[in-house]
C-alpha cells in the first residue's frame, strides 16, 4: 500500500455533506486499489474527490457499486445501518479534538502502511485530511471492505463497514 498525495482541494468537508447509493455508475478516482478474489471477481477500492466508492467486477460487468460522497443527486444521507438482499453498509461518525484525530488517523496509517489490500488518498492543506479504504479477507460467499474518511476541519472521522453476500449484481 502506498499514500497517494491528491493534488486537488479536498471536495467534501464534513461528515454531514456526506450521501450513500448503491448502483451509481463509475465516478472519476483520484487513486484505486483492485483486489482480485478467488473466483475470478474484482473489488475496487476507490478515493473520490469527494470521498469513495466500492466496486465488485466480474470482468467488464459491474456487479455492486457502493458510493459514499458528498453532492451525490438523489443520494441518500449516510445511514447508521442499511441492508438490501446481501448488502449491509453500517457508519459511525466520531467527534474528536485536534490530538485526538491526530492520534486516530496516524494509527491508521501505520496500520495500514504494510497492508497490499488497501488504498489511501491524502489530500492537500492537512496530513491528516486523508480517505482510506481496506478490503477484508473474503470469507467463502462473502466480501466486505471497511472505509475512514478524516476531517481535520471539523474534528469527525466517519468509518464504514460494508459486507456484502455474494455480489451477483446491484441490490
Amino acid at each position: 500500500m502506498t499514500i497517494t498525495r491528491i493534488h486537488v482541494p479536498f471536495a467534501d468537508v464534513s461528515a454531514a455533506g456526506l450521501g450513500w447509493a448503491l448502483g451509481l455508475p463509475e465516478q472519476p478516482a483520484l487513486a484505486e486499489q483492485t483486489i482480485g478474489l478467488d473466483d475470478g471477481r474484482a473489488l475496487v477500492l476507490r478515493v473520490l474527490g469527494a470521498s469513495h466508492q466500492v466496486l465488485v467486477r466480474d470482468g467488464a460487468r459491474t456487479l455492486l457499486s457502493e458510493t459514499v460522497a458528498c453532492g451525490l443527486p438523489g443520494a441518500d444521507a449516510l445511514p447508521e445501518r442499511v441492508g438490501v438482499g446481501g448488502y449491509v453498509l453500517t457508519s459511525r461518525v466520531e467527534r474528536l479534538d485536534g490530538a485526538q484525530l491526530r492520534r486516530a488517523v496516524d494509527a491508521l496509517l501505520t496500520d495500514l502502511a504494510e497492508e497490499p489490500r488497501a488504498v489511501i488518498g491524502a489530500f492537500p492543506g492537512d496530513p491528516h485530511a486523508v480517505t482510506a479504504l481496506l478490503a477484508d479477507e473474503p470469507t467463502p460467499g462473502t466480501i466486505s471492505w471497511r472505509t475512514w474518511h478524516a476531517y481535520p476541519q471539523t474534528g469527525e472521522l466517519v468509518t464504514t463497514s460494508t459486507t456484502s453476500s455474494d455480489a451477483k449484481e446491484n441490490p
